[in-house]
């Protein structure tokens, strides 16, 4: 049991995900106790047991069906499961498993607390994301100005991108007030684990910072999945209608929909 409570602090600390499971009541005769626990991670790999068997395969399909169903928040969930003689209880058998996820949700990080990301994160928020907001400006990020926030920082963008811890469910959003931070966020950002990167700015400047990364070395494959301009076409033009139009389409690649012809993204 220790084992268990170490490797979960460990991947918590970590900033990891999975689903511990637990047996929290048996009904029969079993050789599956109360309190047997198991951890269950994102890539399939297991620690500890709740006995195998058939029950054990049950509930890594049900934690893995949870870990990969493209919700930021899951829920706690309890299951009952009928076993018979053949899964080393009695007929009739019954255990009640308890699955709770931990780890990191789906995060997403807003570059540029100005009026764009002042409109986006509170939305943000209301979407089931963890919101940080970035900025080399303090009187930008702040918490007076973004209460409500879970991160907000103030620091040259070069520091600010070493505090980011980048993985495969971190959305980026890139709309600083200059060029130049733009492009540095985007260099750094592009080339870690993320799951969405976003960049405002016009078609002009998007070709221009793209061509820049280009030819300082970074891969065509990469530079493909920008998102810039940033958002679907839904004709925004307030900074609050530009921050809806920014997290549909944050929204749409969290769901895995392709939003198609609907992106601002330019079209190779």
């Amino acid at each position: 049991m220790r084992e268990i409570y170490t490797k979960l602090s460990e991947l918590l600390a970590n900033n990891e995900r999975g689903v511990l499971v637990t047996i929290t009541e048996v009904a029969g005769s079993s050789p599956r106790h109360t309190g047997s626990k198991m951890i269950v991670r994102p890539d399939g790999e297991i620690y500890g047991t709740i006995g195998g068997g058939k029950l054990e395969a049950q509930a890594i399909d049900e934690a893995s069906r949870m870990l990969n169903n493209g919700l930021a928040l899951i829920p706690v969930e309890k299951k009952t499961y009928t076993l018979n003689e053949n899964e080393g209880m009695l007929c009739g058998g019954q255990a009640e498993v308890i699955f709770e996820p931990f780890g990191n949700k789906d995060q997403m990080v807003i570059f540029g607390g100005g009026h764009i990301g002042h409109a986006l994160a509170p939305l943000g928020k209301k979407a089931g994301f963890w919101v940080s907001v970035m900025d080399n400006r303090p009187e930008y990020a702040n918490r007076e100005r973004f209460p409500d926030v879970d991160d907000v920082m103030a620091d040259e963008y070069g520091i600010l991108l070493k505090q980011v811890t980048y993985h495969e469910n971190l959305y980026v959003v890139i709309v600083t007030h200059g060029h130049t931070h733009d492009e540095e966020v985007l260099e750094y950002s592009i080339q870690q684990p993320h799951a969405y990167i976003g960049m405002i700015g016009s078609n002009n400047k998007s070709r221009t910072v793209l061509r820049h990364l280009e030819e300082k070395g970074i891969p065509g494959d990469l530079l493909d999945q920008v998102h810039s301009p940033v958002g679907i076409n839904i004709g925004a033009e307030s900074p609050f209608e530009i921050a809806i139009s920014i997290l549909s389409e944050v929204i749409a690649v969290r769901q895995g929909v392709d939003v198609g012809s609907l992106s601002m993204a330019l079209k190779s």
